[in-house]
Parts: C-alpha cells; sequence; structure tokens
C-alpha cells in the first residue's frame, strides 16, 4: 500500500513502513525586541541578547 498525499506545497509520500515529506512550510518569525533580528516566533529576544542580559543580571 503506498499513495502520494499533496497539501499546499507539502508532498508526503508514504508507504507500509516509511513515510517521506517533501517540500516547502510557511514559519512564522518574530523580531527580538533589543536588536531587531528575525527570530522563530514565540521568542522576545535572540539568543546573543538573551546570554548579555544573563551576563548583565549576575553582576
Amino acid at each position: 500500500m503506498s499513495g502520494i498525499h499533496r497539501e499546499g506545497l507539502m508532498f508526503k509520500w508514504s508507504s507500509r513502513n516509511y513515510e517521506i515529506v517533501f517540500g516547502f512550510k510557511r514559519v512564522d518569525h518574530s523580531i527580538c525586541s533589543i536588536c531587531g533580528k528575525r527570530i522563530p516566533a514565540g521568542n522576545t529576544i535572540c539568543n546573543k541578547c538573551f546570554e548579555k542580559e544573563k551576563e548583565i543580571s549576575k553582576k
């Protein structure tokens, strides 16, 4: 049993034991509130700015 399914720009091929997914998926991004760099959605600051803030708070 195998088949190819399409959802938008994503193609999914499935067989009895395997599944292959190929295509493009839209990913939402946010902007770092400190430096303005693009970051994954759900975060407010990037990793570099987070490390800087963490160093300052230790002092």
